[in-house]
Formats: C-alpha cells, sequence, structure tokens
C-alpha cells in the first residue's frame, strides 16, 4: 500500500486502535489507511492458560464488534457470557443483585481477555484490503502541509531479514487518529494537556482457582480499601477460574505484592468473603498504578483522540475499554455523515462534533467513578448508612434496577 497519501493513519494498536482502522475499513471500502504501532509484530493468540488482563463487554461493544467482523473470532476463542452481577458493601449489610432476566436479555455482557480481543481483532484487520498494519513505526516527528499530516519514524529499526538499518519512514494522511494510550504521542504533538487525579491506589489483577463454580456471575465486593472483583473465565474446562481486580490503597497493595502465592490467596478469600469458597490457586499477579486522565480537547487541526488517549478512568465499573469503543463507534459516524455532505473527515466542524458528543458524555462518567470511589472508601458512620441504604433501595426496585442495566449495557 502507498503510504504516502492515506485517508486515515490511527497510532496505536490497542484494541481501540485496532477497532477503529476496522470501522473504518469496512464502512469505507475505497478509502487506504495504515494502523502505526510502535512495538514490532508478535505472534499471538489465545493462551493455554487464562490471561488476567480482561474486558467486561457490554452490548454496544459486542454489537460494534460484530459489525468489523470480529465477534466470530472472540465467541469461537473463549467469552464467558454472565447473566448476574452481586455487588454488596463489605463494611455494612448493603446489597444489590442484578439478573439479565431484569431486562430480559440473555446475559448482561462478556467477559473477554484482552489477548483474545486483539488476537481477532488483528486477524479481521489482515483480512481487510484497505487497510495495513504497520509494526515497528515509531514516532519520531511531524508537520502538518497541504491538509495532511506528515509523520516521521526514528528509522531506528532493524530489517531481521536483511540485518540492515532502515530509513527513516514518513507517512502522509488527511486525519490522523491517536489511539495510543495515556501515554499518547499525538496528544503530545496537538499541544492538549489532561486533567489528572491520583487515585493513591494500584490496581492488582490475577486469575484465581476457586473451590466453587462462578455460576456466570460477576462479583464486586466494596472495601474501604478499595473495591474487588472476581470476574467469571470460561472456556478452558470448568466454571472455577475468575480474573481478579482488585484496587487497593498503594499501601495495602504493596504488602499483598510482598506475599508469596499461598498468603496472598487467603487474603483474597478472606476479603471476598470465601463467596465460592476457598481460592485453591492464583496465577501470577500484574500491578498498575490507577489515575484518573481527561483530555482537555479531543482534537486539533486534522487530528483527534480516542481511547485512553483522550480519557482513562478507575476500573472499579469495568467501563474504560467500551468508553474507548463508544468513541470509535461516533468517530465512525461522524466520518460518515461528513462524507455523505461531501466534507473532509478531517474538516474542523467534524472533529468537533465528535468532541462535542463524546467528552461530555466521557466527563459524566468520570465524576461518576470518582464520586462512587469517594463514597465507598468513606469509613465515617453517615456516609456508611447512605451507601447501604442505597443499594439496598437499588434492590428493591425493578425499574430501578432496569433502568441502571440499560445504561450500563449501552456504554
Amino acid at each position: 500500500m502507498n503510504r504516502h497519501r492515506l485517508d486515515f493513519a490511527i497510532v496505536g494498536a490497542g484494541i481501540v486502535g485496532m477497532a477503529q482502522a476496522a470501522l473504518l475499513a469496512v464502512r469505507h471500502p475505497g478509502m487506504r489507511m495504515a494502523l502505526l504501532e510502535s512495538a514490532p509484530e508478535t505472534a499471538l493468540k489465545p493462551a493455554e492458560h487464562y490471561e488476567p488482563r480482561v474486558v467486561a463487554l457490554t452490548q454496544a461493544s459486542r454489537e460494534l464488534l460484530e459489525e468489523v467482523g470480529a465477534w466470530a473470532g472472540i465467541s469461537a476463542a473463549r467469552a464467558c457470557p454472565y447473566v448476574e452481577m452481586r455487588v454488596w458493601d463489605a463494611d455494612g449489610t448493603g446489597s444489590v443483585r442484578f439478573t439479565s432476566r431484569d431486562v430480559q436479555l440473555p446475559n448482561l455482557g462478556h467477559i473477554v481477555e484482552n489477548n483474545v480481543i486483539v488476537s481477532a481483532l488483528r486477524s479481521r484487520l489482515k483480512s481487510l484490503p484497505n487497510v495495513e498494519l504497520v509494526n515497528g513505526f515509531r514516532l519520531e516527528s511531524w508537520w502538518r502541509d497541504c491538509g495532511l499530516w506528515h509523520l516521521q519514524s526514528r528509522g531506528d529499526q532493524v530489517n531481521a531479514l536483511e540485518g540492515l538499518r532502515e530509513q527513516p519512514e514518513i507517512v502522509r494522511t488527511r486525519l490522523l487518529v491517536g489511539a495510543d494510550g495515556v501515554r499518547s504521542r499525538v496528544r503530545d504533538l496537538l499541544h492538549i494537556r489532561c486533567q489528572d487525579t491520583d487515585y493513591h491506589q494500584t490496581a492488582l489483577v490475577c486469575v484465581a482457582r476457586c473451590e466453587k463454580p462462578h455460576r456466570h456471575t460477576a462479583w464486586q465486593c466494596f472495601l474501604q480499601t478499595g473495591p474487588l472483583a472476581f470476574l467469571p473465565l470460561a472456556g478452558l474446562g470448568d466454571d472455577n477460574h475468575c480474573a481478579v481486580v482488585w484496587s487497593a490503597d498503594n499501601e495495602l497493595a504493596r504488602e499483598l505484592l510482598m506475599l508469596d502465592d499461598w498468603a496472598f490467596a487467603l487474603n483474597l478469600e478472606k476479603a471476598f468473603e470465601g463467596r465460592l469458597g476457598k481460592v485453591e490457586s492464583v496465577s501470577e499477579r500484574l500491578s498498575f498504578p490507577l489515575r484518573a486522565r481527561h483530555a482537555e480537547h479531543y482534537q486539533g487541526p486534522g487530528a483527534v483522540l480516542v481511547g485512553d488517549a483522550a480519557h482513562s478512568i478507575h476500573p472499579l465499573a469495568g467501563q474504560g475499554v467500551n468508553l474507548g469503543l463508544q468513541d470509535v463507534r461516533v468517530l465512525g459516524d461522524e466520518v460518515d455523515r461528513a462524507l455523505s455532505r461531501g466534507l473532509e473527515p478531517a474538516h474542523p466542524s467534524v472533529l468537533a462534533r465528535y468532541e462535542r458528543r463524546r467528552r461530555g458524555d466521557n466527563a459524566a462518567t468520570l465524576k461518576a467513578m470518582s464520586a462512587f470511589k469517594s463514597l465507598f472508601g468513606a469509613g465515617e458512620l453517615h456516609w456508611r448508612w447512605l451507601r447501604n441504604t442505597g443499594l439496598n433501595m437499588v434492590d428493591a426496585s425493578p425499574m430501578l434496577k432496569k433502568r441502571i442495566i440499560l445504561r450500563a449495557m449501552a456504554v
């Protein structure tokens, strides 16, 4: 493919970046695009063991993955539908139970490992003739001229076949899409600042094998030191494995990371109140600091941000990737609208409309997650009474539960 004049260049080949490339390629087969990724290409397929990093895909996200032709590959590998969600306050008596029966649907969503989604999207992209995945493209310099972004790689990659150092490459594109994560180079080149909130917590993720089966239920316990989630996994022989996401205050997280697997499993079982019996084993633990970031703008001249490049949130509701996929859908819709009106996809009015449609919604979600984090982390008696009363009131109201479920499934 001629990379010297593309219609779209997407920087970042994570879930959101690949989904954006696939959506644009499927909807506009006559347009050319490239997906630029700094890392070298590696063989990726679902492993023989569960990966601890998972996504709780909503109905809206599944529909997007169906549209781009990736869902068949995901479901053929492994995706665990969950039909129930149980939430409770460990420091009180409040609890709420959501079920798919509340909304007359077969499930509330799917828990899917990151590498399963990435593998399916990459396979789909390779089947599309108008999109190219360019690995080893480390963005070094850029300039805008004649309505095009000119993106230059470092030029220090080594050609594995010939053992020669490659020359810098320049990609030229009409619309530049930054899907390159929380440390976005595209956001930097647009000189867009971020509002940054440190939660002073660390997320610990692993896979746990429990004594009892998960019953296709997502479990979330609110501890004063942070939320703990057990998310069901399936596809490797039993229903006893869960992906664990434990968001703990930094001091507690450091202590937990120092424990051996046996001691950590005991602490995990105690914090989870033994809801699934004994925690029989745990995988290797991964950890990452928790911060909320929100870009002050989502667009600049001929360029736009999607996913974590624009926003990142606390994982307590599992909405990060889902919000990014909604960015993907809205940007795709705005490109469709622009082309139908004879406008350039990078026209300022098109990108401004995308920002208006997404920034407010994402800002509201970020504020809600911060409020939940503060509410469930408060130890004072009146706050404990408020959150426990609120959970029980929601549980007692079928109409309110239905509204909450439908709102969450639409993200």
